[in-house]
């Protein structure tokens, strides 16, 4: 909002005006706080937001790019809906099934292949790790 003397002096008043019918309603202490109006944009997760991009990231970045570029042709919410790690061990197989079904035909089949094992092997380390298993 852009705003000038005449703009700044109503606002004053008004305030001014504020005050006095909040002593008329018998309030003791007015305090006056600053409000600062913060531009807010949606930021759209990006593949190293899930922990299948980090995990794709060691490939190299032929296979990082061919599996980042399926990402980012999903929709807004997908994305969302992969942020969060799985929390019951079903979700885990829900999740690779989900990565075989969306890679398998995008992917040449050796690239296809190293990022489903990488895949996996990660989801099978998190899991050892919360059963608190030596991994």
């Amino acid at each position: 909002m852009k705003g000038n003397i005449f703009t700044d002096i109503a606002a004053t008043v008004e305030a001014g005006r504020k005050i006095r019918e909040a002593r008329k309603a018998g309030a003791d202490a007015v305090q006056i706080k600053p409000i600062r109006i913060m531009p807010f944009k949606a930021l759209s997760l990006g593949f190293l937001d899930i922990m299948e991009g980090c995990s794709a990231w060691n490939l190299g970045r032929e296979t990082y790019q061919a599996a980042k570029e399926v990402f980012d042709s999903l929709p807004e919410k997908t994305k969302r809906d992969l942020a969060p790690t799985p929390e019951r061990p079903g979700e885990w197989v829900e999740r690779a099934r989900f990565w075989q079904n969306l890679l398998k035909p995008a992917l040449p089949p050796k690239m296809y292949h190293a990022v489903m094992v990488k895949f996996i092997s990660w989801y099978t380390h998190c899991l050892r790790r919360r059963k608190g298993a030596e991994v």
